[in-house]
């Protein structure tokens, strides 16, 4: 078998818009597996629509006799937890092993963005951790005091749409007052300090647009925070909302956010990943 494992990714984690991504521990799993036959599909992406399917667009011309795809993915799509980098990173990873026996994991990165566009997700999808998507992708710390909240509603959001819906122009006010508020929230995450958490994920560039999508967004938000919550936001461009909490309450903070989604008719699951060190790597 030939194959590789790839993370979720949760990405703006509020100021830090197409800048900032974290690894999550929900995994995308893409092998080349014996016999002849078409993709298999399975887990979250069970029902996806072939053309979509973003693996097997990087990879189907070189399938090698005797084998087929096969994929299987724990990671909910159009919900902003980064599964369309992960397909690009698994797709060119496993295309590396199918023609090189190896993969190099900048390359992967580099043609990851150009692909699908989004270097906050590929580079915590590639790298693990968490990533800031700088020219060179740079891995910071987050403090291990902290955990992740995700609250995850059954209705997606398209990224397209959830980018379509962005002024084209903001204020210099506005961007000043974002840059300080991004980087706050990096010094928070790595050193768990509370404030600058909450101040840094208050994004107030796509938050304000978005979140008219997501019905309940403002009560799951209060309610997060009042189950003991730094802070909470869109993850990605949505639908999910996830929140930065002391380890200890994520259970608690995702309940929260989850119970105030579905009572106002947007049903939603709690869930508490990890924070996942790896990146893509080779499936033993």
């Amino acid at each position: 078998m030939i194959g590789v494992r790839v993370p979720a990714s949760t990405s703006n984690l509020g100021a830090g818009f197409d800048c900032l991504g974290l690894a999550l521990d929900l995994w995308m799993e893409v092998s080349l597996v014996e016999g002849e036959g078409q993709p298999e599909r399975h887990g979250t992406i069970e029902n996806l629509d072939p053309a979509d399917d973003i693996v097997l667009r990087i990879v189907n011309d070189h399938v090698p006799p005797g084998r087929h795809l096969r994929v299987q993915s724990d990671i909910p799509v159009a919900r902003g937890l980064g599964s369309s980098a992960a397909a690009a990173v698994a797709g060119y990873a496993l295309l590396d092993l199918i023609t090189d026996n190896s993969f190099d994991r900048d390359e992967v990165y580099r043609r990851a963005v150009d692909l699908e566009g989004h270097p906050d997700n590929a580079g915590a999808a590639t790298y693990g951790g968490f990533v800031l998507a700088a020219p060179r992708p740079a891995r910071l710390a987050f403090n291990t005091r902290l955990g992740v909240a995700l609250a995850i509603p059954d209705a997606p959001l398209d990224t397209k749409t959830a980018r379509s819906i962005l002024p084209d122009q903001i204020s210099r006010e506005a961007t000043i007052r974002q840059a300080g508020r991004a980087a706050a929230l990096v010094l928070g995450l790595m050193n768990a300090e509370a404030d600058l958490i909450a101040f840094g994920m208050d994004d107030q560039i796509a938050v304000p647009h978005r979140k008219r999508f997501i019905p309940g967004y403002d009560e799951a938000v209060e309610a997060g925070r009042r189950s003991g919550a730094f802070g909470v936001t869109i993850s990605g461009s949505g639908s999910a909302l996830v929140a930065i909490t002391p380890a200890d309450d994520a259970a608690s903070v995702a309940d929260a956010m989850a119970n105030k989604l579905s009572a106002v008719g947007n049903h939603a699951v709690a869930l508490t990943p990890g924070v996942s060190a790896q990146g893509v790597v080779t499936l033993e």
